[in-house]
């Protein structure tokens, strides 16, 4: 948790308010911060975080998949 709030401090109040609310990258699992600052992308009108720029083409070749998973948890 400590790491993850480092790398959230990196971020406007409002972004860190945001990333920490969604936790976890929806591509990877993994605790959003722990890879560096997360990554911001609108998806379908829809503001995702991703850990780091290697899970970014996977979220964008599949929207729906990684969307649902955000929404069930």
């Amino acid at each position: 948790m400590e790491k993850m709030k480092a790398e959230l401090a990196k971020l406007s109040p409002e972004d860190a308010a945001s990333a920490e609310k969604q936790h976890l990258c929806p591509v990877s699992g993994g605790m959003l911060g722990t890879m560096g600052a997360p990554i911001k992308i609108d998806v379908n009108g829809e503001t995702v975080w991703i850990c780091c720029s290697g899970c970014k083409q996977k979220l964008l070749d599949h929207p729906d998949e990684y969307l649902a998973k955000l929404h069930n948890e």
